[in-house]
């Protein structure tokens, strides 16, 4: 091989200035010096010139400085190679996106060093492609700078006519693409986009386009679209297997028939129009099976072109459960990304969608508005938004929401930004939607993506509910006839009341008459929130009395009584609220009203509250024109806004009460808002106590006199917010502006103290969690799970075989328990799971048994081992740093301790932990430990600590009301 000179430049920012030069080559040489000129004269020597990402910053700006007199070099850029030849995530071990990864910073010869070692991955990977895929590569590349030199290098002869290109392509990727797909004009149109969506569709599953691809070609997403997930009319062997719905339905779901409703079958026909491309609105009964009808779709986008379909679900439970429910099913592609997630878990999620792993991600409609989520779904080819619970559009729907008429606008945003010749397809679904509420999602699309809505009605009824009212105006004598229908019925029981006070008081009344049950509502802790749904779900507690915030999208089937203790505030929430009763078709289940006229006057007292008056509308109109006098671009909290605005209520309303006046405001066109744009000062609180941090404020020449007093103040209150991290709203007052607002303090003094206190190391930005602990037992709960797992752990290892196999799992567990490792089905699956999601097996399970799953470990067993063993050190690790930590809280009352740590604390005690096995970790090996525990219900993460000031983004278009 001739030899090659690698070589990298270290510039300003701008380009415009040469810091430092350096090179080396395949012969041994090595250079350094911070004349452009003289490196230019190094290179002169070698006909072949490579490195990482020179074709598009390198050689321009030597070329620049050399007037372009650098030679005839055939040039090689080991970063255009990448994702063409390693296509499977990881790309590579050297490659972070389009970076190298080094840990010397500006030294241009370490970095030539690691795209020589990159080159040499390379070229072996290119020597064991099969030669026709060679020749492909090396005809659709070879005239293109940056891979010409490559080709050159490797004499790979081109194939000559266009025809045979096109058939040698079809042949290699016969069971990947459509054979009717217009294979030579994508050619034609980009060579170069069509080599790296060949290069991906010819991968194994879980590979990726990497983000730099999608933003430099961006042809890639529509060529991968037309190629491999978009049928054909012919119908060819692919297609026919690709996007046949019926074998898609048995292979996810196990199921042989799609559901019918009165002999319509809407529910394939909406799949098979999302299969097609087409947007649409289908109107489902609740507990018709909607979830398959768009899960399906993106299941299959997933596999067929690596596309992620984004789902937007205005309640957190219902994203929880779906998510779980697929899990269950063995089916890891589907994350969540809300408040409901700890922020370890929320860190997964959101790597997940990044690296490809999801195929399917439940977000908020508010979650459009963070650039976190805006700039994840730019680094990933979307097959489509769902739109659940779509009647929110239509100020004529029983739950109208803002937040949904951003929608439109960000698809279409994104659709620009991502370059994309495509329109991105909406499914919208609901249970229930007027003729009105129709009009209205139609017109919304229409008018916003000037996208048509295919309208898939059911007229069914649910013939298998049964409904009954009774009227009582005695408190006593309604309280008596619930007590009296939950003990005849003696089944899974949703009771709905109106109130979050009510749903606890009636729940505690149950309880203690001999009728466990829960509660369920909006203000619940996220801790309490979720384990009370996942107790009723499982069939841990048979009777959930919950407000209209829970139910939706709970997918469990066996519920035979749903009772209204209080009237809904709506029709069409009755009849979605009464629906899930009697979800399984053979159950016939008791829908129950218990009316009283006073509810009347509670429900209209209630909806007179949640309404926001023009007047506030005109308040919130004059304090916007009062912040934009000078610039009509504005960047100011919801807080700033409502004190503008002369509003003093309680602060816990007023964010949602302006973001409704802004969207008011907005959709009549006197403004318009942007994305939100977080500031997050501190992650951590550095000292252990108030006392502690307070004497090194009074102590400090860091901070002027007049400021430590306020500096106490401010402290105080961050520690205040952190002892009670795991309260629903004592998020608010870790931002900047909330803390200003009750202290008293102006928000800019707040903002320099803080900065101050972070300079003197009293808060950093070292992540800060909570956890509860059960100190009571003799032995830990908490250690005693981590040991009981990694028993099962090695034990399920040993009797894996290094090739794919069917296992039964009922036989695995007995042959583990024979080993006197106590465990069961569930906690083998919970372990496989894990596996799954760390991409360490691939694994199904088979004919719709839950007990019969095929296993292929990704690499050889002993890897697998040596993985598990690790992390089981450091889980043991961080668990007995917990626990000891838990034994030294003074509150000796409680059984549940809420111990406070940060990543920085944890990965210390693991280094410093002894014992023959010792390994130095990272912040990732800490964060991963920290997912199993969660998984394997070790302990539970209540949340990280911010101190944030969250802005909106407002311009303004008017200068006054018409």
């Amino acid at each position: 091989m001739e030899p090659i000179a690698f070589f990298d430049i270290e510039t300003s920012n701008d380009g415009k200035k040469i810091f430092e030069t350096g090179a080396v080559t395949t012969d041994g040489r090595r250079f350094r010096d911070t004349s452009a000129s003289a490196l230019i004269n190094f290179l002169q020597a070698y006909q072949y010139i490579a490195g990482h990402n020179i074709v598009a910053h390198d050689l321009p700006i030597l070329k620049k400085s050399a007037r372009g007199a650098t030679g005839p070099f055939r040039v090689i850029d080991t970063l255009l190679l990448s994702p063409l030849l390693f296509p499977d995530k990881p790309y590579h071990n050297l490659l972070k996106d389009d970076k190298l990864e080094t840990s010397d910073l500006n030294n241009p010869v370490i970095d030539s060093e690691k795209a020589k070692q990159l080159f040499e991955d390379e070229y072996a990977a290119f020597k064991k492609l099969h030669i026709v895929l060679q020749r492909i590569y090396a005809t659709l590349l070879s005239n293109i700078e940056g891979f010409e030199g490559f080709f050159d290098l490797m004499q790979v002869s081109k194939i000559e006519s266009r025809s045979e290109l096109v058939k040698q392509v079809y042949q290699i990727a016969a069971d990947r693409i459509c054979r009717e797909a217009s294979a030579s004009d994508l050619i034609d149109e980009s060579p170069a986009a069509f080599a790296y969506a060949l290069s991906l569709l010819l991968a194994t599953d879980g590979s990726l386009t990497p983000p730099w691809v999608l933003k430099n070609y961006p042809r890639v997403q529509s060529i991968v679209r037309q190629l491999a997930n978009t049928p054909c009319t012919v119908t060819c062997t692919y297609c026919a297997k690709a996007f046949d719905p019926h074998i898609a339905l048995d292979r996810y779901f196990h199921f042989k028939e799609f559901r019918k409703y009165e002999g319509q079958k809407l529910q394939e026909d909406a799949i098979q129009a999302a299969l097609n491309h087409k947007s649409l609105l289908a109107i489902f009964p609740t507990g018709g099976g909607k979830s398959i009808a768009f899960q399906l779709p993106a299941l299959m986008a997933g596999d067929c072109a690596r596309e992620l379909t984004v789902v937007i679900s205005p309640l957190q439970s219902l994203m929880k459960d779906q998510v779980d429910n697929l899990r269950n099913k063995g089916i890891l592609r589907a994350v969540y990304i809300n408040g409901l997630l700890d922020p370890v878990e929320r860190m997964e999620a959101i790597e997940s969608v990044a690296d490809g792993t999801a195929t399917l991600l439940y977000i908020s409609p508010e979650s459009l508005r963070s650039n976190t989520i805006r700039r994840l779904l730019l680094k990933r080819k979307i097959s489509r938004f769902v739109i659940d619970e779509a009647h929110c559009f239509s100020s004529w729907g029983q739950d109208f929401r803002v937040d949904y008429l951003y929608i439109g606008r960000f698809i279409r945003e994104l659709r620009i930004e991502k370059q994309l010749e495509f329109a991105i397809p909406v499914s919208c679904f609901t249970a229930t939607a007027k003729q009105r509420v129709v009009e209205d999602i139609c017109g919304y699309f229409k008018t916003e993506l000037d996208q048509a809505l295919e309208i898939f009605r059911s007229t069914a009824r649910r013939t298998n509910l049964s409904y009954k009212v009774f009227e009582h105006n005695d408190e006593d004598d309604k309280y008596a006839r619930l007590r009296s229908i939950v003990e005849e019925h003696k089944c899974p029981t949703i009771i709905y009341v109106s109130r979050t006070r009510r749903a606890e008081e009636i729940s505690s009344r149950l309880s203690a008459d001999g009728f466990p049950a829960n509660h369920f509502h909006g203000k619940m802790e996220v801790r309490d929130k979720m384990f009370n749904q996942d107790q009723f779900v499982s069939g841990g507690v048979n009777i959930m009395v919950a407000t209209s915030a829970f139910g939706m999208g709970v997918d469990k089937d066996n519920v035979g009584l749903v009772v209204h203790y209080e009237i809904s505030d709506s029709l069409e929430n009755y009849v979605q609220e009464a629906g899930r009763a009697g979800r399984k078709e053979s159950l016939q289940a008791r829908c129950y009203v218990l009316f009283s006229e006073s509810d009347l006057d509670s429900h209209f007292n209630l909806l007179q509250q949640s309404k926001i008056t023009k007047q506030e509308i005109n308040q919130i109109w004059r304090a916007i024109k009062n912040i934009t006098t000078v610039r009509l671009h504005a960047s100011s909290s919801a807080l700033d806004i409502a004190r503008k605005a002369g509003w003093d209520e309680n602060i816990n309303q007023l964010e949602t009460r302006v973001t409704t006046a802004i969207a008011a405001l907005e959709m009549a066109g006197y403004l318009m808002r942007g994305q939100n744009t977080p500031s997050v000062y501190a992650t951590s609180i550095q000292e252990k106590t108030a006392d502690a941090a307070i004497r090194k404020i009074e102590s400090s020449s860091k901070i002027d006199t007049a400021d430590k007093t306020v500096a106490v103040r401010i402290i105080k209150k961050l520690f205040s917010s952190k002892s009670k991290i795991s309260s629903l709203d004592e998020e608010a007052e870790a931002r900047v502006d909330y803390i200003a607002d009750q202290l008293g303090i102006k928000l800019e003094r707040v903002i320099r103290i803080i900065t101050v206190l972070r300079d003197m190391g009293i808060l950093a930005d070292e992540m800060d969690l909570s956890a509860f602990v059960k100190r009571t037992e003799t032995n830990s709960r908490m250690t005693a799970i981590v040991e009981k797992f990694a028993k099962i752990e090695n034990a399920l290892i040993e009797l894996l075989q290094e090739y794919r196999h069917t296992y039964n799992l009922k036989e695995i567990t007995a042959a583990i328990e024979a080993q006197n490792v106590l465990c069961s089905v569930i906690n083998i699956k919970e372990v496989i799971h894990f596996w799954g999601l760390r991409h360490l097996v691939d694994f199904r399970y088979e004919d719709g048994s839950r007990h019969h799953i095929t296993i292929q470990p990704r690499s050889e067993l002993a890897n697998l081992k040596s993985t598990a063993e690790n992390r089981q050190h450091i889980s043991a690790a961080i668990a007995r740093y917990l626990v000891d930590a838990s034994k030294k809280m003074n509150d000796t009352a409680s059984e549940d301790v809420l111990v406070q740590f940060s990543i920085l604390d944890l990965k210390n005690a693991v280094n410093q932990s002894s014992g023959l096995f010792k390994v130095t970790v990272e912040d990732r090996n800490i964060e991963d430990a920290l997912f199993y525990l969660s998984r394997i219900d070790a302990l539970k993460i209540e949340g990280g600590f911010l101190v944030t000031y969250n802005r909106l983004q407002i311009k303004r278009l008017k200068d006054k009301a018409d």
